[in-house]
């Protein structure tokens, strides 16, 4: 399995590579502004975090991106990047976090297996107050309603913590769990 990491310039991206690694996946980085068909050898993408706030002229992705029908997995900015280019809103968070937080999640493919209840690491100013079209809500913190979310249908799904930082109890299994989502959208 090939996964394209659509790097926004974040502290944890060789992180992700690290955490791909671990979980069996190829992997290539490549630059925010990288359109769809450069990416027809890979089975899915993944969106860093970004030291940007997207709604101050911070780093866009190539609209084709989302219409390719490869799966997603947008983290942190990745995550308000999403829900902004989709015509959600995201606003300066008046509760930050940069801590090991406790996230309570809803039935979902990205945490198939996995306590209902249970630690993320979470990094951010910024925060999605609603949600694109089409998304729902599968995870929320104490100070963070939408701390993840998913669209099935247009396989996207996205999380406001950093699942490749080692502040999670199970980041490698959200891992896991997006190359099976990858999977299973391969032999539908």
């Amino acid at each position: 399995m090939k996964i394209a990491i659509i790097d926004f310039r974040s502290l944890f991206t060789n992180k992700i590579g690290e955490a791909l690694e671990r979980v069996g996946a190829e992997y290539a980085y490549f630059p925010h502004d990288t359109k769809s068909d450069a990416l027809e050898e890979y089975d899915g993408m993944i969106f860093t975090g970004s030291y940007d706030t997207v709604f101050e002229g911070g780093k866009q992705a190539d609209g084709s991106l989302f219409t390719c029908g490869k799966p997603i997995l947008g983290i942190c900015y990745g995550h308000q990047l999403v829900h902004y280019m989709l015509k959600g809103e995201v606003v300066r968070s008046k509760t930050p976090e940069d801590e090991p937080v406790r996230i309570d999640t809803k039935e979902s493919p990205l945490f198939e297996g996995l306590p209902a209840s249970h630690i993320v690491s979470m990094h951010h100013n910024d925060e999605v107050v609603r949600l694109a079209e089409g998304f729902e809500k599968i995870a929320e913190s104490e100070r963070c309603f939408y701390a993840a979310s998913q669209n099935i249908e247009k396989k996207i799904y996205t999380v406001q913590f950093h699942p490749e930082d080692k502040g999670n109890e199970y980041g490698d299994e959200i891992f896991r769990n997006y190359l099976r989502i990858i999977e299973k959208t391969k032999t539908a």
